[in-house]
């Protein structure tokens, strides 16, 4: 029996995924449902789907974020995407979701009818895909080495022969290296291939490797850096696969190597790794990125059998600049309180932003509340320091509570409730200043 096309539904509301089961009711379909945009992404990763019933407004993550995720990762690239929304049906909102990946956007409440009618439509399409995938598999384990190089002409091909020496490249390569065919012929693929590590150091390229794996039968697969000719690096993802020799010739055999620029991929993965990591105002780790480098940190102590220090530290009476001053002074006032936090921190200090005008500090130390009295010190100091923020003088006072780990909690979560309690016991206290946790 075959197995029945998966559709993932993702909305934070638990009466909408009722009445998505209602609808498909009776619909030959293997219905999954998320229930925040994070889970979405577990799933997406774990099983594969035939197509994503995805709601814009959501928690952390809102549809349009989790659509360009999908979109930015290989495995889910391709899924079909229809967004729900009861959103407002202004264009930007909608050009919005077909930038992001969607493939059609249905407004709430949701007509049954169109909506079956237009899932039918595409999970034909998915079945006819993945009938064609699976027919295209077929017919490429049946081709032979010259069929491979003509499927590889879009992009980046070279034959090695089994001294490592190029004997053939095609367009695609010349245009990527940025060397003619004349240059490349003949040429070692260690002289073509002028790699860097992540460092930007120079690499020597592992052509030992690639000749003995592929020699094996087997093939290999990297990612690289490397400068063209012209001295622009290139991102390149490589696959070599050995070349068998024809049974009536006496030539031995070689490699076929496949490669393809990556570098707008990598950019992309990067910066989403920016925006799920750093708070985009300062720049800071932000609240999610914070909870993992906590426990990290712990680990790391518990390991090295030493301490933790950990920060809370609030703006006092942020509220009053954003009001008298404007949202966008308050955005300068917390852009200058992250660098002063960052400066006054030790070089191995972690500092992130909660949100809003809370940030936290970890310090890791065989002697914490000296080093949280050594910091705490510089960063109120710093603090005193009056601030000319487009025209205006303004004092940027801060408040601090110190939690030690694993003295007042070794619980993450309980941590960082002492050093909250402490903080607002150092405004209690007449603000400016700061206060250990004391239970």
């Amino acid at each position: 029996m075959s197995q029945l096309p998966a559709i993932l539904v993702v909305d934070d509301q638990q009466h909408n995924l009722v009445a998505m089961e209602a609808i498909f009711d009776g619909e030959p379909v293997d219905l999954v449902m998320a229930t925040s945009g994070q889970e979405a992404l577990r799933l997406l990763l774990q099983r594969e789907f035939s197509l994503v019933l995805l709601d814009v407004q959501m928690p952390n993550l809102d549809g349009f974020e989790v659509a360009e995720i999908m979109r930015s990762n290989a495995r889910t690239e391709n899924v079909p995407i229809i967004f729900l929304t009861a959103l407002s049906k202004e264009q930007r909102y909608i050009f919005r979701g077909y930038e992001s990946g969607a493939v059609d956007y249905l407004f709430k409440p949701i007509e049954p009818v169109i909506l079956r009618s237009k899932v039918r439509v595409f999970l034909e399409l998915d079945r006819k895909s993945r009938n064609l995938r699976e027919s295209l598999r077929l017919l490429q384990q049946e081709r032979d080495n010259n069929q491979m190089l003509l499927r590889s002409l879009g992009e980046g091909l070279l034959g090695i022969t089994q001294s490592g020496n190029i004997f053939y490249a095609n367009p695609a390569a010349e245009k990527l290296l940025g060397h003619s065919q004349n240059d490349l012929i003949g040429s070692r693929l260690t002289e073509i291939f002028v790699l860097f590590d992540e460092s930007g150091q120079q690499a020597e390229w592992p052509l030992a490797d690639l000749l003995n794996t592929c020699a094996r039968g087997e093939s290999l697969q990297r990612d690289d850096l490397f400068m063209r000719r012209d001295g622009e690096e290139v991102a390149i993802e490589i696959t070599a696969n050995p070349l068998q020799s024809h049974p009536d010739s006496n030539s031995p055999p070689g490699v076929l190597v496949v490669f393809r620029d990556v570098s707008s991929r990598r950019h992309r993965e990067k910066a989403l790794v920016l925006k799920t990591q750093f708070d985009s105002l300062t720049g800071l780790y932000n609240r999610a990125e914070f909870e993992l480098l906590l426990r990290s940190h712990i680990a790391e102590a518990n390991r090295n059998k030493s301490s933790i220090a950990l920060l809370y530290v609030d703006l006092d009476r942020f509220k009053e600049i954003n009001d008298t001053c404007g949202h966008h002074v308050g955005d300068e006032v917390l852009r200058v309180a992250a660098k002063r936090l960052s400066d006054s921190g030790r070089e191995a200090d972690m500092v992130a932003r909660l949100g809003g005008d809370e940030f936290v500090m970890i310090l890791e130390s065989r002697e914490p509340r000296r080093a949280a009295s050594l910091v705490s010190g510089k960063v109120l100091q710093a603090f005193a320091r009056v601030s000319d923020i487009e025209g205006s003088k303004i004092q940027i006072g801060c408040s601090i509570g110190i939690a030690i780990y694993p003295d007042d909690s070794t619980d993450p979560d309980e941590l960082v409730k002492c050093a909250d309690k402490a903080m607002y016991q150092a405004k209690a206290a007449g603000r400016s200043n700061s206060r250990f946790y004391r239970g």
